[in-house]
């Protein structure tokens, strides 16, 4: 499969990186910046072709790896190529609904994604809306496409293109609320008396493997936390603490906020 990748910035060079010598993908890249043209010629050894068009014409699949902001004009460039429609689409923009890709390219197949920023260290999840990809015809390329983002993480496939917007919250913009949380703990061992860097080295690892350990255990994180918590223990008291302030709410609040962020409605 041939995939051409219209911008090699943070995520879109991660995803080109992360399938850089696959067997499974031929790839190619425009990118306006020659910096960053350069840079994704060297670490993927992909191809830098001069122009939106000779890339479109390269691809099977057009993945479309550009700001929000931009997405509006490089469609009207995209649907000035030739064979613009016979490409399969991917987009990995927040907020950016399929109904502003088929207004400017028809109704051709687009894939909605939703990576996250562990993507760039090869830990991330993304999660995946198939359209006008229905059926037999389309089987292959589906299977393909899912190994792109593989090769970054974990991946899913949602039955909607309105669980894209869902998924923000959950993990595209959890890494920040997470970061508050270690931000949290590193300060809370540095008021205990510990160096900065190592309080950092603390908190986050802490975390990492507490993640790691409910990803290949399959434990869930109620039960790891019931193991934890010894009767009378410092462990509940921290736990009682959390709850008393309100912890498990506020995160709560703050998905339900940029869910709809997410759909417009603030």
């Amino acid at each position: 499969m041939k995939v051409g990748f219209l911008g090699a910035g943070n995520m879109g060079g991660a995803i080109l990186r992360a399938i850089a010598g696959s067997a499974s993908f031929e790839t190619a890249v425009y990118e306006k910046s020659a910096e960053r043209a350069q840079q994704a010629a060297q670490t993927a050894g992909c191809l830098v072709l001069p122009s939106v068009e000779a890339l479109v014409a390269f691809a099977d699949v057009v993945l479309i790896a550009v700001k929000p902001v931009h997405i509006d004009a490089l469609l009207q460039e995209i649907a000035a190529c030739g064979s613009c429609g016979s490409k399969i689409y991917i987009s990995i923009a927040a907020g950016v609904k399929i109904e502003r890709f088929t207004a400017a390219l028809g109704e051709v197949p687009i894939v909605r994604t939703m990576p996250n920023l562990p993507a760039l260290v090869g830990e991330g999840f993304t999660g995946i809306y198939y359209h006008n990809m229905d059926g037999e015809a389309f089987a292959e390329a589906r299977s393909e496409i899912r190994k792109i983002f593989d090769s970054c993480g974990k991946t899913a496939v949602l039955s909607s293109e309105s669980a894209i917007d869902k998924l923000i919250s959950v993990t595209s913009s959890s890494p920040a609320y997470i970061c508050l949380m270690i931000d949290a703990l590193a300060d809370g061992a540095v008021r205990a008396g510990f160096p900065r860097a190592d309080a950092y080295l603390m908190a986050e690892q802490t975390v990492y493997g507490t993640a790691r350990y409910l990803l290949e255990t399959g434990t869930l994180p109620a039960v790891l936390k019931d193991q934890v918590c010894s009767p009378a223990g410092t462990t509940i008291e921290a736990v009682v603490a959390l709850e008393r302030s309100g912890l498990r709410s506020a995160v709560l609040d703050a998905m339900e906020a940029c869910e709809k962020k997410a759909e417009g409605k603030l």
